[in-house]
């Protein structure tokens, strides 16, 4: 069918595996982080801070887009998600070390809400440059399908995960995924 064109492309192929993966890894470190935090503060004020600070990059957005211009959506898309793999590993780190406190969470819930924002808009501008412009519809469509399922099954995954395994051992699969997304990303 029509609707399912991009995927004869390869580049569309592995980006779109890449932001699947990506997505999962979004929506699991959203719940297991903030689940975490109420969990050690009992603070619902803190737990609206570490939801406000995945948007903190909403306000630099602008200058994600002109590096990409510079750079390349592909480059800044590896860029964006090698820091994700690197702030979600040293989260892992620190969980497994009993060393994670919700202070250092709230700080790396920052640090990754200052690019995640820009991750749709790198994502669409790299199919932009991928497909041809017939198939450009189909392809926003299956992007945008695959970034709202995350959100189900990502949620429920980061849910299942934190209950059935504790923090340490959901944030090396939280990991895994942001890797795996940055290797079919390249």
């Amino acid at each position: 069918p029509q609707a399912l064109e991009p995927f004869r492309s390869a580049p569309f192929r592995f980006q779109w595996t890449g932001d699947l993966l990506t997505s999962w890894a979004f929506e699991m470190e959203s719940l297991i982080l903030g689940w975490y935090v109420l969990v050690a503060t009992g603070s619902v004020i803190l737990v609206a801070l570490f939801g406000a600070l995945q948007y903190l990059g909403t306000l630099v957005s602008p200058l994600f887009g002109v590096a990409g211009d510079r750079v390349g959506p592909r480059n800044m898309m590896c860029g964006m998600r090698l820091a994700y793999t690197i702030v979600a590993a040293a989260i892992m780190l620190l969980a497994c070390s009993d060393s994670l406190t919700p202070v250092l969470a709230l700080v790396f819930a920052g640090l990754a809400g200052m690019i995640r924002p820009s991750d749709l808009a790198m994502r669409n501008a790299l199919i932009g440059q991928t497909l041809p412009h017939g198939q450009l519809l189909a392809a926003l469509a299956i992007s945008r399908t695959t970034s709202d399922s995350a959100r189900i099954a990502g949620a429920l995954a980061g849910a299942g995960l934190v209950a059935w395994l504790g923090i340490a051992k959901a944030y090396v699969i939280v990991t895994a995924f942001y890797a795996l997304g940055l290797a079919a990303t390249l």
